[in-house]
């Protein structure tokens, strides 16, 4: 009878510690898999970039293109969880290109971009919002007349939220370039595949198709294509703009270096990297991606080849539900 007992005791033991075991294994991967499929919104990110433009000798030292840009992203939650958006980037473009302009005395140019961005992002409901953003911008080499170089723009997109794994924003971007008006249609993807495969970006403006190894790892194929203009007033070359379009295609990397700070590297090629002069005056009808409506201008320099590039980027990131 005892030994029934003690049999009996022990057997409840061993249950109540594979129990116990079972319990802590699923608590383990339950927070594992929630941490895993967090969301994170960038706070803040700095990067710096460096083209090797083509040249007729191949002397890259003399012909290049280095970059510095930086954000800061300010969302504030409302009383009814709908959200007043502010940020600001700020952009710095160097460039020297020896034998690209027919002009030898602006072969050389530093330009410098600050883009204002705030509005409003009403909520219909949980799934279903609204933003309305107005950007006014300085674009300019600091030379030029400070009133002649800015821009007015906005932006109005519709999201809808689908599912936990799929969100897409339908929109359109207009800025007044110097050239024209600029208006872009814009589609916003955040879909993930399965297999920890995933699309995110806003097309046709950047995108990235990745892998997210883990919760600090993730790697893929990143694009860019931009299209700005700045206004420029150099020796010679009073009230000018300059029209820089790229599109980079990049293999990347992004990895979780300390805290909610991520690091991210690109190694890729310039598929378009131009900066094309023209005088304040020749304008267009009408800007769209990849094309332009009513283009007649004289162009004052020749065009920019393509070209390899790095870019080296850190993010201040926190995680969001």
């Amino acid at each position: 009878m005892i030994k029934c007992e003690i049999l009996d005791t022990f057997y409840h033991l061993k249950l109540n510690l594979m129990l116990k075991k079972i319990l802590t294994v699923t608590l383990v991967i339950s927070f594992t898999i929630s941490v895993f499929a967090q969301k994170r919104f960038d706070i803040f990110s700095a990067s710096g970039n460096y083209n090797f433009i083509e040249s007729e000798n191949g002397n890259h030292s003399k012909n290049y293109e280095t970059a510095f840009m930086s954000n800061l992203n300010l969302p504030i939650v409302l009383k009814d969880s709908s959200i007043w958006y502010t940020s600001l980037d700020y952009q710095y473009f160097a460039v020297n290109n020896t034998y690209s302009s027919v002009y030898p005395d602006f072969e050389s140019f530093r330009l410098h971009g600050f883009i204002f961005k705030t509005g409003y992002i009403y909520r219909f409901n949980s799934k279903s919002f609204l933003q309305i953003l107005f950007s006014p911008r300085y674009m300019g080499d600091f030379n030029a007349s400070f009133s002649k170089s800015i821009q007015l723009g906005g932006l109005v997109m519709y999201e809808r939220i689908k599912n936990e794994n799929f969100t897409y924003r339908l929109g359109v971007m207009y800025n007044q370039e110097f050239f024209g008006t600029y208006i872009v249609p814009v589609f916003y993807l955040d879909w993930n595949l399965g297999n920890n495969f995933k699309i995110n970006g806003l097309i046709p403006i950047y995108g990235k198709i990745y892998y997210q190894a883990s919760q600090n790892f993730s790697s893929g194929l990143h694009f860019i294509g931009l299209t700005t203009t700045y206004r420029v007033n150099e020796p010679n070359f009073e009230n000018y703009y300059i029209d820089r379009r790229s599109i980079d295609l990049s293999w990347f990397a992004n990895t979780h270096v300390w805290d909610n700070f991520y690091l991210e590297g690109r190694l890729g090629y310039s598929l378009s990297k131009d900066y094309g002069l023209f005088e304040e005056d020749d304008k267009i009808t009408l800007g769209l991606p990849l094309v332009n409506i009513g283009d007649d201008r004289t162009r004052q320099n020749s065009e920019f080849g393509s070209s390899m590039f790095v870019h080296l980027k850190l993010v201040y990131s926190i995680p969001v539900k």
